[in-house]
């Protein structure tokens, strides 16, 4: 097989370099000999700017200075004759001592003006009339009192008035020699036992504040009291069921303008007047027995408050004080279910009652 022809090959590849690296040279010359010939006209040119910049500043120098501004002591004084014709022109006045001209640089008192001028006195106000008829010094009220009363305790008072000041004045210090020293009048009596005002807060307001709190916070137990007392005072009136009434109170009306008296009046209508205990062995065998037995203020209130604190949670109101707040409402209205638990228990104790023999002949 013929061996093949290499058209590439290694003597044209340095003619092809040679050429171009012939061309780039000649370019690079003829830049050069262009920025040699005009390098010499730039430095020409840049200073001949230089030189007529600076030609050009001498000579605006001169003009410039004509314009500008004087100084504060470039300025000629007045003649001395024009200051003298000012000086006068202030200064002079007529013979009577009147100024010939306003006096703008100082006031004048306007009481002197008004001496001068006998028309301006006529028609100036009352005020200043007085003032100007009064003595210089005097006032209408006087602060000696104390310090003349040593002298006038040995004179005799002719006027009424200051007489029964004096006899006023005359009991006090005796009453104040016969009391106790360092007391003016007579001591407070001691109250009794009964009248000491201890606490803060009503007492059904803090039991129910206390069964609302949750996880010990009391301050926000507080806010919910707070809410629900300003609910029942913003709230209507109830409307009165006469089957279920509360106690006797003010009138349904007037119930909302006393939120705490309102409180007290649902709670101890619903609250149950006994509970029933179950007690084992009184029949005999392990039967357990019904056996009623009452209840103290405090022990009522609590239960009708644990028994409207449960019902409200059957409402679907978002907010907790709000559930309590309307639950309160429908128990004044006789609406709520609370009063079925009241009336089952009081049936429950009427008939267990008869067991209270049982327990009694146990004993």
């Amino acid at each position: 097989m013929p061996p093949r022809l290499n058209l590439f090959t290694a003597r044209a590849v340095p003619v092809l370099r040679q050429a171009s690296a012939n061309s780039s040279a000649a370019s690079r010359r003829s830049f050069a000999t262009i920025l040699n010939t005009n390098r010499p006209c730039a430095a020409s040119t840049g200073h001949g700017l230089k030189s007529s910049l600076s030609q050009r500043r001498c000579n605006s120098s001169g003009s410039d200075g004509q314009d500008r501004p004087k100084g504060p002591t470039e300025d000629p004084l007045p003649h001395v004759s024009e200051e003298a014709a000012e000086i006068s022109k202030i200064m002079d006045k007529k013979c009577d001592g009147t100024p010939a001209s306003p006096e703008l640089e100082q006031g004048s008192p306007i009481s002197e003006i008004l001496q001068r001028d006998e028309e301006a006195r006529k028609h100036m106000p009352k005020v200043m009339q007085d003032q100007m008829k009064r003595p210089s010094g005097s006032r209408s009220f006087s602060t000696s009192a104390r310090r003349l009363q040593p002298e006038l305790q040995g004179k005799e008072l002719d006027d009424a008035s200051a007489s029964v000041v004096a006899n006023m004045i005359s009991q006090v210090n005796q009453q104040a020699t016969e009391l106790h020293p360092g007391l003016k009048f007579e001591a407070p009596a001691n109250l009794p036992k009964t009248e000491n005002f201890r606490k803060r807060y009503e007492t059904i307001v803090e039991q129910f504040t206390k069964l609302l709190m949750q996880d010990g916070k009391l301050s926000k137990a507080q806010n919910t009291m707070a809410f629900i007392l300003d609910h029942l005072r913003t709230a209507p009136p109830p409307s009165i069921n006469p089957r279920r009434r509360l106690l006797p109170g003010p009138p349904a009306p007037q119930l909302p303008l006393n939120p705490v008296l309102y409180l007290t009046l649902i709670v101890d209508s619903v609250a149950p007047l006994l509970k029933l205990r179950q007690q084992k062995g009184i029949v005999g065998g392990g039967v357990s027995v019904q056996v009623p037995s009452p209840l103290a203020l405090r022990q009522r209130r609590r239960t009708a408050i644990k028994w409207i604190i449960d019902a409200s949670d059957k409402r679907r109101d978002s907010q907790f004080g709000q559930r309590v707040a309307n639950e309160l409402v429908a128990v004044a209205e006789g609406r709520s279910g609370v009063w079925d638990k009241r009336e089952q228990v009081h049936k429950l104790g009427v008939a267990g009652r008869s067991n209270l023999g049982l327990v009694a002949r146990r004993r």
